[in-house]
This record gives structure tokens, C-alpha cells and sequence, in this order.
């Protein structure tokens, strides 16, 4: 196992924990966190996938999982770092979503923009009961960037895909369950252990036709490219207005 600055890794039991550790910044998501998610994908998971069977994605902090892109990143990217950022985010997403092997998000806390699309990419959400959820980008004069608005709707669909991202509004894990974000509550404390029993069951099972079943269901939900590209060209047309920039550094200058 490699160490990195931003993420911890550790496997155990065929299980691998991958723990999002950058809690100077409450998990913000930058350039470099993702760099190190893709060598990640890569190396410590993509060449060990034969005693890998389940993958958890969560993180070491009690109250947030991330709060999403880091928002002083982004008012010093140009229009092409911001497009660079857009299609590196849909990239490395779309490997993270496409692995073989089951992936389950074990979420903690707060969990928005980037964290939530990330979330969006796994195959099971299992949440705390302090968890809170939210798809903020329009809040900021933005469009989600990293898939949001292809994969979230087949969770909740349209109706309330529209209503998450157009009010910016931030959920709670009950009303998350309610709608089908999240596939179960639990608390706090027992969201380790409800993690490790799911992927129990999960690794009694052939991992052959798991990750074949896995394929047949995304085939069956969406496979729709131009939506993803279009949703980033949306983000750059969004970058390039200047609002976004604008609403981020009058945030910043209240704060």
C-alpha cells in the first residue's frame, strides 16, 4: 500500500477502506485530492483486484464526510484550469463508478458538491444519522460538475433531482432515506459495523457474477455520454460568466 496526504487506505478482510483524510480543510476536494483518488483507482485497488471484493469509501472525521470542492481553489482557476477540472472530476468518477468490484459509501456528517457525486458513483449509501446531504453548485452561480446531474436522477428521479439541485437545499439522512438516496440509517456508532455486515454478505457471494450483475444494472439505468458532456460544457459556460467567482469571493470576504 502506497501512503498519500489526502486519503488513508487500509485492507482488511478483502474489504478495503478508503478513508478521506484532509481534515485541515473539512475534507475539501481540490486538484490534488482527486490526483491522489486516480492514483488510488490505479494502483493500490486496480492491480489488487483479486483479493479485493469490496471497496468502502467514508471518511476519518465524526461530522463531515467533505464539503465539497474547495471553494478558495476554485476562485483562482482560469477557464481552462476550470476546464481541465471538469473533465478530470467526470474522468476519474467515472473509473471510480465503473470498478468491478462492489463499492459502498459509508457517510458521516456533511457531504456536498464533490463528495456528493462522488457518493452518486457507488453501489450502496449506507449513512449515519448525522449525515446531511446537498448539490449546492446553483447556490454559487454553478452547474454540478462531476455528474450529478446524469446519476442522481436515477436514484430519486426527476422530480426530485430538479428539486436537490435547484434549491441548493441541504437534506438530512432521514428525509435522504425517505426519497431513496440512501440505501439505510444507522447510528453513528453502528455505522462501521452495519458497513462490515453488509460487505460480509456481499463477499459470500461469487465475485464473477457480482461484477457481472453490476455491469448488466448500469447498462439497464443510464449509459447516456452527450448528457456528461454536456453537463460539463453547462459548468464551463456557468465559469466563464464570471458569477460563480463573484458569489465565491463574496462568501469568502463574509466569512
Amino acid at each position: 500500500m502506497n501512503n498519500y496526504k489526502f486519503w488513508i487506505t487500509k485492507l482488511e478482510d478483502k474489504i478495503f477502506w478508503l478513508y478521506l483524510n484532509n481534515p485541515n480543510n473539512k475534507n475539501a476536494f481540490d486538484l490534488d485530492v482527486v490526483m491522489e483518488l486516480n492514483q488510488i483507482l490505479d494502483e493500490d485497488i486496480g492491480k489488487n483486484l483479486n483479493t479485493i471484493r469490496v471497496l468502502v469509501v467514508t471518511t476519518v472525521l465524526e461530522d463531515i464526510f467533505t464539503v465539497g470542492l474547495d471553494i478558495k481553489w476554485l476562485v483562482t482557476l482560469d477557464e481552462t484550469k476550470a476546464k481541465d477540472m471538469t473533465r478530470n472530476l467526470q474522468n476519474i468518477f467515472s473509473k471510480f463508478e465503473n470498478l468491478s468490484i462492489p463499492v459502498i459509501a459509508s457517510i458521516r456528517g456533511l457531504n456536498l458538491t464533490a463528495g456528493f457525486e462522488l457518493m452518486l458513483c457507488t453501489d450502496l449509501i449506507i449513512a449515519a444519522d448525522n449525515a446531511k446531504f446537498g448539490q449546492v453548485e446553483t447556490k454559487w452561480g454553478m452547474t454540478p460538475a462531476a455528474g450529478a446531474t446524469q446519476r442522481l436522477v436515477r436514484l430519486v428521479g426527476p422530480l426530485k433531482a430538479r428539486e436537490i439541485i435547484y434549491t441548493s437545499k441541504v437534506i438530512n439522512a432521514q428525509e435522504a432515506l425517505k426519497i431513496g438516496l440512501v440505501n439505510e440509517v444507522v447510528p453513528l456508532a453502528e455505522l462501521d459495523d452495519k458497513v462490515k455486515e453488509i460487505a460480509g454478505l456481499i463477499i459470500q457471494n461469487s465475485g464473477k457474477a457480482i461484477a457481472l450483475c453490476k455491469q448488466l444494472i448500469q447498462l439497464g439505468t443510464y449509459n447516456n455520454s452527450r448528457g456528461f458532456q454536456m453537463e460539463g460544457e453547462a459548468f464551463q459556460e456557468c465559469f466563464d460568466s464570471g458569477e460563480p467567482k463573484k458569489r465565491l469571493k463574496s462568501f469568502l470576504s463574509r466569512k
